[in-house]
């Protein structure tokens, strides 16, 4: 096995051991054992337990900011000056909700691996993934001031923080409130996102309009 195929094996077993297992339950000698290829590999081509956590977990991130990033480029192409609000919230959203609701062990175990703390992973490491994550917002806060030019940068950014607050919700990640909707009652990820746009783009419209007309403020 060639070193690309090795480092990819131990990859993706280790996509599916640390969401199975989490963190600390996770064996390197199973991830090995799955990958096919002896424990000292492991060693051998990331050092340590947490650097293989956070190899997965940049994989992780790539594969879902590629395909939102795909998504952006589509809006922005729409109307570079103003690129449509909805397609920019589904762009953010889908790319997310089609993981969290799939059937593929893959894309379920993507989401724990997002959604995961970074406390494992060295300062130096945690410190690179959130200058990657800041510089990735900051496209999404720059193509919404564009669709909605009343709004300050400080509103986009809480309009940003409020989409993503949705996005990453208890019932989209975790099926919090599953047992209350009711066994009969089938969501797809493109019903759930397109309510997800209509809820958020709401929002924003609502604030954007409250910026452009300051009486609406006024009791």
């Amino acid at each position: 096995m060639s070193k690309t195929a090795t480092i990819d094996a131990l990859m993706e077993s280790a996509i599916y051991n640390f969401s199975r297992d989490g963190y600390e339950g996770a064996s390197l000698r199973d991830i090995a054992r799955a990958a096919e290829v002896p424990l000292s590999t492991i060693h051998l081509y990331f050092g340590s337990k947490s650097e293989l956590y956070a190899a997965v977990g940049r994989k992780a991130w790539e594969e879902v900011d590629n395909e939102r990033s795909r998504y952006l480029e589509k809006a922005l192409a729409k109307n570079p000056a103003k690129p449509p609000l909805p397609d920019l919230v589904y762009a953010l959203a889908f790319p997310i909700v089609r993981r969290a609701l799939s059937s593929c062990d893959r894309d379920i175990a993507q989401i724990y691996l997002l959604r995961s703390h970074l406390a494992h992973w060295h300062p130096p490491i945690a410190s690179a993934m959130l200058a990657i994550a800041d510089r990735s917002m900051g496209r999404w806060i720059d193509a919404i001031m564009l669709s909605c030019p009343t709004l300050s940068r400080q509103d986009t950014i809480w309009a940003f923080s409020f989409v993503i607050g949705v996005v990453y919700s208890w019932q989209v990640i975790d099926r919090r409130y599953d047992s209350m909707l009711g066994r009969d009652v089938v969501r797809t990820p493109e019903d759930v996102t397109a309510d997800l746009v209509a809820f958020c783009v709401s929002g924003i419209r609502t604030l954007a309009e409250k910026r452009a007309s300051p009486s609406l403020s006024k009791p």
